[in-house]
């Protein structure tokens, strides 16, 4: 049921998200007087077509993308009255204005989609560490759970979503930065340098790494797999882990280090039940998660729902003051991808980052899944990492239209043909590996779990 969920929410994102950006150069070359032979959604075989005036509109088979086709000499004869509105005959500033029509589209539609977040109410964390694992990276510096980080390298932290994206963008630069930590003890700036931590990788597991959680998790079992090594040693929901091989449990990371670092040795477990004391002596399934050879019990911890209450807040705006929170929303969003982006290209950030379609369709149907909200929150995403990609100076893409124009603009004449057929094949070359490695990073997430 989740794949089904996954492929249709994923069928929905590129729907929406494909048909504003072609609209953007739709709109914009109607404007600008270009004649639009074909609307099209999806590449490939037509699968369904209309006329609607003097342009084709239609779906085809692979929903990875669309295009809107201009009448052009380049392509074909064009009658003489139609001269004036065949797309090589306009303006250079005409023709930029078209290209980043597409990527402006999707910035104004993420820009809609947080309005109406942020007039909703958004439900987010307050950046309190609500655990902090143990041994972790996190404790050797000196945090400790119910700390509550107000700032990253002077960078005010409002949400846990600020301190996990600040905490990412610092790290990424590979020089040390500073936490401005609020513990009960009072206030303390404590320096961290992601050479000497885990912080070294940066990928969407470094959190987990560092060691911190806003989850305020109990040494209380809330949920029991089916058919795992707990539930064959009869371990139910509601035992508390008292001590795991001798050594007292204060932290569910004290169980989760012992079971995951040696999988298939038994652990022995002292649990409480309803008041009376269990020992049990259970051993962990062996699984694969990233292509690490890890023990598993199948538990899960319950959730401290006092604490975790406390945790959340919601952040609304009136109809005016939401529009400014949108705006600087999107602002943030394409400045942190576009570094992350300029850092990946250094080596700073790994490659493993970049997703395929099965990534986008996990995160579709995980927001999906959650409701309308979580579902719209993911789609303004998706749809700045949209404009962002399209706005890449490479050819084939809105960028490389662009860099084209401009040297237009400048040099007063169209760049040369054999020029712009080299660029094409850069630029399938670029889009092809891309592709490639996005697919490749998909396969490895799913055969490594």
């Amino acid at each position: 049921m989740s794949v089904l969920i996954s492929v249709l929410a994923f069928v929905v994102t590129i729907g929406i998200l494909v048909t504003f950006h072609e609209l953007g150069h739709y709109w914009v070359a109607r404007r600008c007087g270009i004649k639009v032979l074909t609307f099209s959604i999806g590449f490939g075989k037509k699968l369904l077509s209309w006329q609607r005036g003097e342009t084709t509109w239609q779906l085809a088979a692979v929903p990875l993308g669309g295009y809107v086709r201009m009448l052009d000499e380049r392509e074909r004869p064009v009658e003489p009255e139609d001269l004036p509105r065949s797309f090589n005959q306009q303006h250079p500033l005409k023709k930029m204005a078209v290209a980043v029509a597409g990527p402006a589209a999707n910035l104004l539609l993420a820009l809609l989609f947080y309005w109406v977040l942020f007039i909703s109410g958004v439900t987010t964390l307050r950046p309190v560490l609500a655990d902090v694992t143990q041994g972790s990276p996190a404790q050797q510096i000196g945090l400790r759970a119910g700390d509550r980080i107000d700032a990253i390298d002077n960078k005010p932290v409002k949400t846990w979503d600020d301190l996990a994206e600040f905490l990412i963008d610092a790290a990424s630069r590979h020089e040390p930065f500073e936490l401005a930590v609020h513990s009960q003890s009072g206030d303390a700036t404590i320096a961290v340098d992601p050479t000497r931590t885990s912080l070294g990788e940066i990928d969407a597991g470094l959190i987990d790494r560092f060691g911190i959680s806003p989850l305020p998790i109990t040494n209380v079992i809330g949920q029991v797999a089916p058919d795992s090594a707990a539930a064959t040693a009869d371990i139910k929901p509601g035992d508390r882990i008292i001590s795991v091989n001798g050594k007292p449990v204060q932290s569910w990371s004290v169980l989760q280090q012992a079971v995951m670092r040696y999988p298939v040795v038994p652990v022995s477990l002292v649990l409480e039940r309803h008041g009376q004391t269990l020992n049990k002596t259970v051993t962990p399934h062996e699984v694969v998660v990233k292509g690490e050879h890890i023990g598993q019990l199948g538990l899960a911890p319950k959730l401290d729902e006092a604490r975790w209450n406390a945790q959340q807040m919601q952040l609304r705006y009136g109809p005016l003051a939401a529009i400014g929170a949108a705006w600087n929303k999107v602002i943030d969003t394409v400045k942190f991808t576009l570094q992350m982006f300029g850092r990946m290209i250094v080596g700073h950030v790994s490659v493993k980052q970049i997703g395929g379609p099965v990534t986008l369709a996990d995160m579709a149907g995980r927001s999906a899944q959650m409701g309308f909200l979580p579902f719209l929150e993911t789609l303004a995403r998706i749809s700045l990492s949209l404009a962002v990609l399209n706005l890449l100076p490479v050819p084939l893409l809105d960028g490389g239209h662009l860099l084209y124009h401009t040297a237009e603009l400048v040099t007063g004449r169209p760049v040369p043909e054999r020029v712009q057929a080299f660029g094409m094949r850069l630029g399938l070359a670029f889009i092809a590996g891309l592709m490639a490695l996005a697919l490749y990073n998909d396969f490895f997430r799913l055969i490594s779990g």
